[in-house]
């Protein structure tokens, strides 16, 4: 099931994007459907790509490494719920960022897509 990029940039809440005291922070909001995450691909900002294991996502629920996010350990994300990625790294300066973000679900298979936010 191939979802539109403009439908997943939707998963982004704008203006989430902020320095924290050991890198920066985002979140997204699931709107679509549930799913299982069995995958993160290292997240990007201004081409500069941050190692799954400087990743942190946290759910209402579960708190995580993107690193170790697989098959036997998946992460679930459900509709309505914020899920908030930390990155660790220097702060971002501020004005416009572009992100790019990947994910693997077992129900959709790779989803891709890039935002802008700013801080």
């Amino acid at each position: 099931m191939q979802i539109p990029v403009f439908l997943l940039r939707k998963l982004y809440i704008k203006g989430s994007l902020e320095n924290v005291d050991d890198g920066f922070s985002f979140k997204l909001k699931n709107s679509l459907a549930p799913g299982t995450t069995t995958a993160f691909a290292p997240i990007k900002v201004n081409d500069t790509e941050y190692a799954l294991d400087a990743t942190t996502i946290r759910s209402e629920d579960i708190e995580i490494l993107g690193s170790e996010v697989g098959e036997d350990n998946t992460f679930p994300i459900k509709v309505g719920v914020e899920i908030e990625i930390f990155v660790k790294g220097e702060p971002l300066q501020a004005g416009e960022h572009k992100l790019d973000l990947s994910l693997t679900t077992k129900e959709a298979g790779v989803l891709a897509f890039d935002v802008t936010d700013s801080i």
